[in-house]
């Protein structure tokens, strides 16, 4: 009996020490504090002010060991006010002069244009577990150089956060527009000497989610929008007077030589697509990195790479070029009723109207962007500054009838295939018809074939494998309607041994059938997914996960056979 109780105690202490490794956090923010001010004469100042304790050798050796700080020092000077590790018996380890490493911003490396920008690398030493980073810097900028307060924060941090406060400071003349979303901390408003200072004060922050797919766009990530741009328009229009004017010379004899022979206007608009798309370089800067400034046109052809507003201004140029009435559209990282400025600007695309389509063009890729989403995250045009309505798309199914034969040690597979044209790529057909032919592998007597899906499917992505359970919203990219047939003749040396089956789920999420038939020597299989929306929240995902797990299974999918 004693011996068991000590075992039950061993058992015990083993169990809370296994609860407080995986429930701990590697590190904690006993202080953030980040201020943003803008001065009378135009200039503007970031304070950034943290605390960092850490908790273990992962946090101390690689999560929290450098702190990057981007900035531009022809506008832009970076002060560090202090910057020292306290560690846990209370020593004081100042940041020598030889951490502070200045190098290349990674997005600026391929980017000769930009590689005047600087990234600051404060490697903190003396670390240790139980020790405490300390950083305090500010950037200044220059009068001009961003004209209005624009921020747009996530909140929550890599790691759980005791106290963050949140600070704006505007001259008393200048009206802040902002909403802070999926937190009670109401905003402090003081007035004095001019200006007006509204700040926030949050406690005991939790850590960003690890989940996959989780975005702010979800819609339950907590953020802030603030911004002293009088509106969306008036924040777009800055970007808008930097495009090449309507009928740039230069433009017009570009577009013209792309589409040098091109009867049709379908034929036209997919030479100049593939022109910005494949011979133009995707350069991942982004707009307030570069503050918000962008390239002409013609410096984005000579050099071949541009950031996405500075493609987005070369095609919608080469589209005027072409006869074409094309509108460069913005969307945003996420829905807030005030206060979203440049910062939150998730994509920029540009719209062209012809022949009664509305084509609405990435900047990097020829694949329709998932327009469904702007219900949530509304589109901006830039010339209006207002939202605009996109008719939600509904071609998204997916239909393929499948035979699948053998003969002589092989398997062949003919498919005629309907993808909806929302999947697909601009300028192509969803119809096709295509055989495949490969060997039969046959062990012991017995050979499985895996059944074949549409390359678009929604197998081919990776939400059948997410965890059991989930705390934040799930947002998939679009909706999901797809039936596959399969029918498979059996010659007579071989016979299906996968038992039939009448699989079919409903619940709130959609609907699964998986069903397996057989008659003499025919087999028909019948697969077929559907999903009523993309935005579940916590409360729907195990239905949601229940479909998706079962649709990816790879046993649902594999046929065994027999062979003599």
């Amino acid at each position: 009996m004693i011996r068991n109780k000590h075992k039950f105690a061993f058992l015990l202490c083993m169990l809370l020490m296994t609860t407080t490794v995986f429930g701990a956090s590697e590190a904690e923010y006993k202080k953030l504090a980040k201020t943003w001010t803008l001065n009378a004469d135009g200039s503007q100042e970031f304070r950034y002010d943290m605390e960092l304790t850490l908790f273990t050798h992962t946090a101390m050796n690689g999560t929290y060991g450098e702190s990057f700080i981007v900035y531009n020092p022809q506008y832009q000077e970076l002060k560090i006010n202090s910057s020292y590790t306290k560690q846990k018996d209370g020593t004081i380890i100042k940041t020598p002069d030889n951490a502070f490493v200045e190098v290349l911003p990674r997005n600026a490396a391929d980017a000769p244009a930009y590689n005047h920008l600087k990234e600051m690398v404060v490697v903190h030493t003396g670390l240790e577990l139980g020790a405490t980073i300390y950083l305090d810097y500010t950037v200044t900028s220059k009068p001009g150089y961003l004209p209005e307060v624009d921020i747009f924060e996530e909140l929550l941090q890599s790691s759980p956060v005791k106290e963050y406060t949140l600070t704006i400071v505007t001259p008393e003349v200048k009206e802040l527009a902002y909403t802070l979303t999926n937190n009670p901390a109401k905003a402090s408003v003081k007035r004095s000497g001019g200006t007006c200072t509204t700040s926030w004060a949050l406690r005991n922050l939790p850590a960003s989610s690890r989940a996959p797919f989780v975005y702010v766009k979800n819609g339950d990530v907590p953020f802030l929008a603030a911004t002293t741009y009088a509106s969306e328009g008036e924040a777009l229009a800055t970007l808008l007077k930097q495009f090449n004017p309507s009928g740039d010379p230069q433009l017009t004899t570009l577009a013209e030589s792309l589409t040098e022979g091109e009867k049709k206007d379908e034929d036209k608009l997919e030479a100049i697509l593939e022109y910005t798309t494949n011979h133009i370089a995707n350069n991942g800067l982004t707009l307030d990195q570069t503050g918000y400034r962008l390239r002409p046109a013609d410096a984005v052809m000579s050099t071949a790479y541009g950031t996405e507003v500075e493609k987005a201004n070369l095609l919608a140029g080469l589209l005027d070029g072409a006869g074409f009435k094309a509108e460069p559209m913005a969307t945003y990282q996420a829905y807030a009723d005030k206060g979203l400025a440049l910062k939150a600007v998730d994509q920029l695309f540009v719209s062209c109207m012809v022949n009664g389509e509305l084509y609405l063009f990435s900047t990097s890729s020829t694949h329709r962007p998932q327009t469904v989403n702007f219900d949530r995250t509304p589109l901006f045009s830039l010339q209006t500054g207002k939202p605009v309505a996109i008719a939600v798309p509904q071609d998204y199914q997916i239909k393929s009838d499948i035979a699948v034969r053998f003969k002589d040690g092989k398997v062949t597979t003919s498919t005629k295939e309907s993808v909806g044209k929302e999947l697909m790529p601009y300028f192509t057909t969803g119809n096709s018809e295509n055989e495949q032919t490969a060997p039969l592998k046959v062990e012991n007597g017995y050979a499985t074939i895996s059944l074949p899906d549409a390359g678009y499917g929604f197998s081919h992505l990776p939400y059948g494998y997410l965890n059991s359970q989930r705390k934040e919203n799930l947002l998939i990219p679009r909706p999901v309607n797809e039936v596959y047939t399969y029918t498979i003749e059996c010659p007579e040396n071989m016979e299906l041994r996968t038992p039939e089956t009448d699989k079919t789920i409903r619940n709130a999420a959609g609907s699964l059938t998986i069903s397996v038939k057989k008659n003499g020597h025919t087999a028909t299989v019948t697969r077929s997914l559907e999903l009523n929306k993309q935005l579940y929240t916590s409360a729907e995902y195990k239905e949601l996960r229940q479909l998706l797990t079962e649709w990816s299974d790879i046993n649902g999918k594999t046929l065994l056979f027999s062979v003599r």
